[in-house]
């Protein structure tokens, strides 16, 4: 039954948009405990696909290795037609600056005004950029997110839902053409997460990215997901649309809807 499931609503190789995120045959282990267990997905250019899974399944793993930040045990990882884990140093940090990773925790710095938090992933990256065009970017940034006014403010003087939303003003500043969001409602109230979704959804129609979401939240599938796949015992064990999803009478898929 799974097989037939998964086969049934993969789309065929080589159909479709531009594939910018490929994943092959990925396994991870920490000592005895086997996180993924040969992961397959395709994320094609324009699209939302988020990953499903329970709380300690793999998903922020699976994230970190699209990036390099964990390097799997087996399996490859195409990133923009690029071998992440054939790169060089210098390569990765090139192809990083193209993707964006809003960290669940926001990871602003505690010590840096908002404005200097913005400013960092600028001034961190090798292209030179005038004083003028750096304060361009920060107000557009701000503006982005609706938050201009806290520009000299510290992150310990914002809401939860501000600082979510100075985070992903961060990850977007630099125009990523792929951003990685992994828990992006976690610890918000429904009406604030709800907000974080609507905005991610702006902004990716604004710039055009291409997003990974990682959760586990249905709320943010059925508002931000154009795919769904489910992480479950280290596979993709099915996916397909929210509405296909919700559809099946498989009970691991059904487990995920009970509450809906």
């Amino acid at each position: 039954m799974e097989g037939a499931i998964h086969s049934k609503m993969k789309p065929a190789a080589g159909v479709g948009p531009e594939v910018v995120i490929r994943m092959r045959d990925l396994h991870k282990a920490f000592g005895a405990n086997k996180v993924l267990k040969g992961f397959d997905l395709d994320v094609r250019r324009g699209e939302n696909v988020m990953v499903l899974g329970k709380s300690g399944s793999g998903k922020s793993v699976l994230i970190k290795c699209i990036v390099g930040l964990l390097r799997p045990d087996q399996g490859q990882v195409m990133v923009l037609g690029q071998d992440v884990y054939a790169l060089g140093q210098d390569d990765l940090d090139h192809l990083r600056v193209r993707i964006g990773f809003l960290f669940q925790s926001s990871a602003l710095y505690d010590s840096m005004t908002v404005r200097e938090n913005l400013e960092f992933p600028l001034r961190r990256h090798w292209f030179a950029q005038s004083a003028e065009e750096r304060d361009a970017l920060v107000k557009e940034a701000l503006e982005n997110v609706g938050l201009e006014h806290t520009s000299d403010l510290y992150p310990s003087e914002l809401s939860g839902g501000m600082r979510r939303r100075i985070g992903l003003a961060r990850t977007l500043i630099l125009k990523p053409e792929i951003v990685l969001y992994d828990e992006p409602t976690t610890g918000l109230d429904p009406i604030t997460g709800k907000e974080i979704v609507e905005l991610i959804l702006r902004l990716q129609k604004k710039y055009g990215t291409s997003s990974v979401i990682i959760s586990h939240d249905l709320n943010v599938a059925k508002l931000a997901a154009n795919r769904i796949a489910i992480l479950m015992d280290g596979r993709n064990y099915v996916e397909g649309s929210y509405d296909e999803l919700r559809s099946m009478r498989d009970p691991v898929v059904q487990q995920f809807f009970i509450f809906m």
